[in-house]
Parts: structure tokens; sequence; C-alpha cells
């Protein structure tokens, strides 16, 4: 899948070339626990950004999820530590691949005069060049580039782990589990969590990728569940290959050195290219991730408006990404690869935690604009183990990360206090392609014939729209030589009183309402004139309705099948056992064609947004009206959901408004209107 190897491809980089040295030179054995308990954090984060990402898929990661959820003071902590994090991650991988580079020459026997930081800096500059230039391509071969040589690395410590169960009596390097002390472990996972940085570059794609609602969580927990796994069988062949000491005394090396002992030094050659190759798309792919993050706060007001501005004949970011690539270029003289490794982990583990706590108070507050097509299960527990394990690990970095990751953190509050409180910034609703925007506050037309004695709101229905504005319709029709005046006069104080009567129902309620009378002699030709030129997303008939069991849906056309009726469904089906029926209609009981091609139209929209159909039953439309047949089934229902075709059929909404032909109506009937 795609977007899985983008994840692998940032992921499978510097870090499993270069940690498996480090980290078990810090905990032995115990590096392999170390390995495991950041897959199982990362975990937790990409099952909340997988909710979070079908909510909102837009770019920026991170930074957008929690600015919708926290606003623009956290928004603002999260976009610079974004920001930051990805400089001193870039960092790392080019400081990896100039120290790789080097002992890749010195392998081959080509003497060079210089050194890894001289060899980095140029291919910071290599890559900058390649960014502003276009790098779709480069960027995909990278990451085919990457999988192929994890594959040969995977080969390649396969036959040392066969060997070392098939050589008898060979001595273990392993003389304890965890031979630095249990605190070991978690410092470890502290240090090597950047491996496991690259899985949330999936969420920039999210509005791309088919069938979000499953695709999307599959691709980000499970390119975390491949990397781990890959991540824990090398750290097994490194401990098992050499001891603590000879593991720390090799270091960043140390996977060339076991390679080396397995096959000899064709395997070391082989293993040096791969990380070459690895650091560097790493770094590139982290420069790309951090340009969309300045993208995104750019496009915020939350930084100048400038940094995004896009090159006229290259088509990319170019100054963000020098404001990228520059503090790259400074840190690489510094060297530090330890210190890199774990601010960068440091400021994401900050921005994971945020993004499981944005799932808590998402799934807590539920705002009309929530609605993710991937629901993690028991999510409050998820998100809230998730969040605590990020800052538990924070925690056990090494004091000068801690305290440079904290300097960074001060100044993005200066920063947002100085520069962007006084904006007053209002931040965009995020609008996801699988619902409606214009459910987010929609306009409901609510008919009330005056000649009707008794009135009664459906409170179950607009309890499920507490954001929504009610137009309250009052209408009569009069007879032809009757002036619209003079019937105002004669009916407009007994129309009144029933309007006020309605609304004294719902008193308690949020909702804002309006009124409006119609008198007219052609009131069917009144409607539907009034019904194409209002704003208006739905009509409501007003049928007493106390608690919503079921829902019933009479489907006549495909164009019937929309983002508004699968947004309106989820809302009144979450947080409720609630059974939905679908009733298609055909021309004959023979007509099993366009039964299988609804029922395929209807699974794919509803399942973007998770609403499950308990059952369909089929109706041939041959001899019965289409009124007589929602007649029917709204005696077996607590409402009818009625979507209106593209083919704007208004006769028959409108009978359903003017009671002509429904009085037999039970239940309430939330018409969805389709202007479009």
């Amino acid at each position: 899948m795609p977007a899985t190897s983008i994840g692998l491809g940032a992921m499978l980089g510097a870090g499993i070339f270069v940690f498996p040295g480090l980290a078990g030179g810090y905990a032995g054995f115990a590096a392999i626990i170390s390995f495991l308990i950041g897959g199982i954090i990362a975990l937790l984060t990409a099952a909340c950004t997988a909710e979070l990402a079908t909510a909102m898929p837009q770019s920026g990661g991170g930074y957008f999820f929690i600015s919708r959820s926290f606003g623009t003071f956290w928004g603002t902590i999260t976009g610079i530590s974004q920001w930051v994090g990805l400089i001193f991650a870039c960092a790392f991988y080019l400081v990896t691949f100039g120290k790789y580079a080097l002992t890749f020459l010195q392998d081959l026997n080509i003497g060079w005069d210089t050194n890894a930081k001289l060899i980095s800096f140029c291919f910071v500059v290599v890559l900058l060049i390649i960014n502003i230039i276009g790098t779709k391509k480069v960027s995909r071969f990278q990451n085919m580039m990457v999988i192929t040589l994890t594959i040969i690395l995977v080969l390649i410590f396969s036959y040392g782990i066969i060997d070392y169960f098939e050589v008898k009596n060979k001595t273990s390097p392993i003389s304890e589990l965890a031979p630095a002390g249990t605190l070991s472990i978690f410092t470890t996972t502290a240090l090597i969590f950047t491996s496991y940085l690259g899985f949330v570059q999936i969420a920039n794609i999210g509005a791309e990728i088919k069938k979000p609602s499953k695709n999307l969580s599959r691709s980000l927990i499970g390119s975390v569940l491949i990397a781990m796994g890959l991540y824990i069988f090398i750290m097994t062949v490194c401990v098992l290959t050499f001891s603590q000491e000879e593991l720390k005394q090799f270091g960043e090396t140390a996977t060339i050195e076991v390679a080396r002992k397995i096959v000899g030094n064709w395997g070391n050659i082989i293993v040096l290219f791969a990380g070459l190759l690895a650091a560097l798309s790493s770094a590139n792919a982290s420069i790309i991730s951090a340009s969309r993050g300045v993208f995104a706060l750019s496009k915020d007001r939350v930084i100048s408006k400038s940094t995004s501005k896009i090159n006229t004949r290259f088509g990319t970011p170019h100054i963000a990404l020098i404001f990228i690539t520059v503090p790259v270029a400074v840190l690489l003289f510094k060297s530090s690869l330890e210190v890199f490794a774990e601010v960068a982990s440091f400021l994401h583990l900050i921005i994971y935690a945020g993004i499981c706590f944005s799932v808590l108070k998402l799934r807590t507050k539920n705002p009309a604009w929530y609605i993710p097509s991937f629901r993690i299960p028991a999510a409050k527990w998820v998100a809230t183990i998730g969040a605590l394990s990020c800052l538990t690990l924070a925690g056990f970095m090494q004091k000068e990360s801690i305290l440079i990751s904290i300097a960074v953190l001060f100044f993005a509050i200066v920063y947002y206090l100085i520069f962007v409180r006084r904006k007053d910034l209002k931040l965009n609703t995020p609008k996801p392609p699988h619902i409606d925007a214009a459910f987010f506050n929609p306009n409901v037309l609510i008919p009330v014939a005056i000649s009707e004695e008794k009135k009664e709101a459906p409170k179950a229905i607009l309890e499920a729209l507490p954001d929504s504005n009610l137009l309250l319709l009052g209408f009569k029709e009069i007879p032809e030589q009757t002036q619209a005046e003079q019937s105002e006069e004669e009916f407009g104080e007994e129309a009144e009183a029933k309007l006020a009567k309605i609304r004294s129902q719902l008193e308690d309620s949020q909702i804002n309402f309006d009124t409006k009378l119609i008198f007219s002699d052609t009131m069917e030709s009144q409607l539907i004139q009034f019904i194409d030129e209002a704003d208006l997303q739905f009509i409501l008939t007003l049928k007493p309705l106390s608690e919503l069991n079921q829902i019933a849906i009479p489907i006549f056309h495909v164009t019937q099948i929309n983002r508004k009726l699968s947004t309106i469904l989820y809302t009144l089906q979450t947080n409720k056992s609630i059974k939905i029926f679908v009733y298609l209609f055909l021309k004959n009981d023979e007509d099993t064609s366009s039964e299988e091609s609804l029922k395929r139209a209807i699974e794919k929209q509803f399942g973007l947004v998770g609403v499950t159909i308990h059952n369909y039953k089929t109706i041939a439309k041959e001899k019965t009206s289409s009124i007589q047949l929602i007649q029917n089934i709204s005696e077996k229902t607590d409402l009818v959901v009625w979507s209106e075709p593209s083919n704007l059929q208004r006769d028959l909404l409108v009978n359903i408004i003017l009671e002509k032909e429904s009085v037999k109506l039970t239940t309430p009937t939330l018409m969805i209107l389709n202007k479009e």
C-alpha cells in the first residue's frame, strides 16, 4: 500500500542503522524491550492520529489537529515545536549520513581528505536544491529504495541469527537482561524514539487515501507494527552478535560491524550503502514534512505569510525550505547525535501527547464538525494512556536535551504572547470531504399548517440539531377570490399563537428561531418557490417524537445517497443504539442490478462515517405511488429520512408538507434538500 510505504520510508531511515549500536551500548539485551516500549507508545499515538486525520484531512499534521482542538495558544506551541523538532531530526540524519559516507569511502579504500561535517553540509545544500526544484518522484524513489534495502538488511541479519542458533558451544555475549539497570530501558527508549517519528506523515495525505475509514488506520498502525518488528529483529541480532561493551565501542556503526561479522566485508559495504540512502531519505522526509508544517502555520497567519510563498518557476515553497535548511546547516557543526535525537524525540512526544489529548477532548465535547470516518475502540482509554506515556517518556531524556527542548517551548510561548495573541486569529473549522459543511449550522424549515388543530415538535430530532436555525413557516391555503392581506388580517393572530405554542415546547433549547407566514390560493407553487429561493438544508414535519430508536430511509434514485444523508445519519446514530432500515424502491421484482448498485453506493458513502445499516428491504414500485409507499414505511418506524434526488421532484416533497396525500404519516419526516 503506497501510504504504508510513505510511513515506512520515513521511519526505516537512519534509526535502523544507527540506534542498534547506541541502544545496545546503553542497555545491552534490554534494548530490545526499549524498542518494544517505543513501538507501543507509537501505536497508541498512531491510532489517535488515524481518528483525527479522517476528521481533519489537512496538511500540517499535529499542528492542525491540536490548533483545531485547543486553539491558537497550544497550536502555536505545537507548530513551532514540530518545526524545530524536525530540524533536529534532519540534523541527526545528516550527521549520520556524513559519518557513514566517510566509513563507506574508507571501506572502498578511497582516500579523501575531508570530514563528516563538510559532507553533511554539502548534502544540506543538495537537499535544498532538490526540494526547490520538486521532489515527488525523488521521494517515491527514496521510499522504495529504503524498503528494498531494508529487505536486503533483513536477509543478511536473518542469516546471522540462523548461524547463531546452528553453531554449537557458541559463547553468548549476553550476561544479563539489563546490565545497566532497569532505568536504562526507559532512558534508551527516550533516545531511540526518533525511530518512530515518520508515521505521522501518512496523516498529511489522508484526503488522498481511498476508503480512509479502513486504509488510513491500517496504514498508520501497520507501518508502526512493521517498523517495530524490524527494529526488534535487528536489535536482537546485534545483541546476539556482540557484547554490550563491544556495541558501545562501535556506537552508531555497530550495524556495519554486525554485517561484516556475518557475511564478511561485502556485508558491511551493502549495509553502509543502505545506511547512506536511508539517512538521506529520512533527512529529505523531515524537510518535506517541516515545510508542510510551516505552510500550515503561515496559512493560519501564526507566522508571516511570506514563508509560504510559492516559487513561480518550480511551484515549491522555497522560503519555507530555506527557513528549515539553514538552521540544520548551523546545527551540523555541533554533531551531537544523542542530543539531536533526543531533542527531536522530546518535542515530538509533546506533540504526540497533544494529539492524544485532542482525541480525548473531541470525544468528550463531540462538536458537530467532528465526524471521523475511523473511530478508535475505547478511545478515551487509548488517548489517556497514550498521552501519559508520551509525557512520562519525555522525562527520561538527558538533562541537556530536556533543557534545549524546554527552551524551545519557552520561546514558542513568548512568541505567541508577543506576536500571535494580538492578532486575535480565528481558525477555520475543519471540513472533511466525507461530510457536508452546511450541516454544521443547518437552516431547518418547519412547516406549520394553520388549519390543523394540534401540532407538536419532535424533540428527539431537534436535540440532534443543537446548532441549527429553525424557520417556523405558518401557511394556509385560501380561496382564489380572497386577498392574501385580508387572510393575514383574519388568521394572523391565530397563526402567531400556534407558532408561539410550538416555540414554547422548545424554550429550554439553544436553537435559534424565526417565523414567517404565507397565505396563498396557489400554496403548492408558493411553497416550491420559497424552498427554491431560501437558504435551507432540511425540512422537518411536525409529528410528536420523544424517543428515536429506528430510522427508515426510502431510496428511489442513486443521487439520494449523498454526504448530507450520511452526515445526518451519523449524527443521529452517534452514541445511540439506533437501527437504520433502508428501503430500496425498484421498478419491479426482477430489477436486481439496480438493487446491487444502490447497495454498493450506500455502503461506500455510509462507510465513510461508520454508519451501520441494520437491514435492507426492497419494494417493487409498479402499482403504488411514492407517497403511499412512504405512508406504509411511516407506520413501521420512528423517523423517515427522505433525501431529495437531484432531479428535484418537489411535487412529492410539497405534497408531504401540505399533507394533502400524507395525512396518514404517523411519524415525522426529515427531508434533505438537494440544491446542487
